[in-house]
């Protein structure tokens, strides 16, 4: 059952910690997990999987958010249990990776797929609320672990807008780096993070714009055969058209100032947008991924404000793999050099589960987390805690 006391006195009691990280990526994507090695501030990655989503589950996640068509309440149950299940394969398959003499996970963080988020008015009152899928009862049963999960939905009670909590954890990820380095991870919408190393300080974090939603939902459109443009190859062939590029990116979100959070279907406007019909397949895909360089560009350039350069542009999610994004991001961001957190020997698909897991292990040491927003009362922990 799931308690209201947790582990956490004796989780801390202990100099050194395992714990699993397992966080749901987007439609193309999949559930990924992180084994974990955690003592005090230093961390070492023992083994990480991949589990992607089997066709089933990637239609009815996506009917289920965008409405495309209804979905019986026996189609939301089948997909709770079969997204709950992959977590656990997933959580499984990670275990498997690492030798036998690291011992088991001591605690898990669980990073469920939110179905919709948004505002749900009543009363003349706006609120805050999501829908996820996957149970953590059911991970915390398999795995024999306590397991944190619910985010999103203490962000939202704490009266914030619904966010991954990603703060001490962003500055045990940047270890490695010096001075001021930009974190920017391209999901479904892209999210930047402006680490001080030196100050060990966050500086900013926030969403900035469009991700791979829009721009796998334009490779559809445009018939690339496998559904998304792998590696940026049919973008690249494609040359972006400038005019349309001011045009999208003077979106009123994407223009708002920072912080912000987004969610991938408040960009879907722009791909109908007229500038666009006049041109070639190729060049419009070009278009819309040039769109997402320039809307992470245009953020630095009016949220940073900094004496001294940043370092370096550190990038991952899957839209890191995508070749002609990371192309105009480099001619962008000049002379900034744009380098993979695969560098700093973090997965590129990893950094969202790796900075949740960072995060979590310092809030059970004790440390603190700016989590509650608003007037609201403060709730604790930063996530719920299901017990086997």
């Amino acid at each position: 059952m799931i308690l209201t006391a947790s582990p956490i006195s004796k989780l801390k009691s202990r100099k050194k910690r395992r714990a699993l990280a397992v966080s749901a990526g987007g439609l193309q994507s999949g559930i990924q997990a992180l084994y974990l090695g955690l003592t005090n501030d230093d961390w070492e990655i023992y083994s990480t999987a991949f589990l992607p989503y089997p066709q089933k589950v990637a239609d009815l996640m996506e009917r289920f958010s965008e409405a495309q068509s209804p979905a019986a309440l026996p189609d939301f149950g089948w997909l709770d249990y079969k997204i709950s299940t992959l977590f656990v394969e997933c959580a499984k398959n990670a275990l498997a990776g690492a030798p036998k003499a690291i011992g088991e996970p001591h605690y898990a963080t669980l990073n469920k797929p939110t179905l919709w988020k948004g505002e749900t008015g009543e009363g003349l009152q706006q609120t805050n609320w999501d829908i996820p899928v996957g149970d953590e009862l059911y991970a915390a049963s398999a795995l024999g672990i306590p397991v944190m999960s619910g985010f999103l939905r203490h962000n939202i009670l704490a009266g914030g807008p619904g966010a991954l909590p990603a703060f001490p954890g962003i500055l045990a990820a940047a270890r490695d780096t010096t001075g001021i380095g930009l974190f920017v991870n391209i999901g479904l919408v892209s999210r930047m993070a402006a680490v001080d190393k030196t100050a060990e300080k966050l500086l900013f974090e926030s969403d900035i714009g469009p991700g791979t939603a829009i721009i796998d939902k334009c490779a559809r459109a445009t018939g690339c055969p496998e559904g998304f443009d792998r590696d940026g190859k049919a973008a690249s062939q494609g040359t972006p058209n400038a005019e349309c590029l001011e045009i999208l990116s003077a979106d009123q979100w994407i223009q708002k100032p920072a912080p912000k959070q987004a969610i991938p279907e408040i960009f879907t406007h722009l791909l109908s947008h007229p500038c666009l019909k006049p041109l070639n397949n190729t060049d419009r895909l070009a278009t819309i991924t040039a769109l997402t360089a320039k809307s992470i560009y245009d953020f630095y350039r009016r949220e940073y404000r900094e004496p001294a350069q940043p370092e370096t542009l550190w990038i991952s999610g899957g839209g890191s793999n995508n070749l002609a994004l990371a192309d105009f991001l480099k001619a962008s961001f000049d002379p900034i050099p744009v380098r993979s957190v695969e560098e700093l020997n973090i997965p590129s698909d990893m950094m969202v589960p790796l900075t949740l897991g960072l995060t979590v292990d310092a809030f059970i040491c004790g440390k603190s987390i700016p989590w509650e927003t608003g007037d609201h009362p403060k709730i604790e922990p930063i996530g719920r805690w299901a017990m086997p």
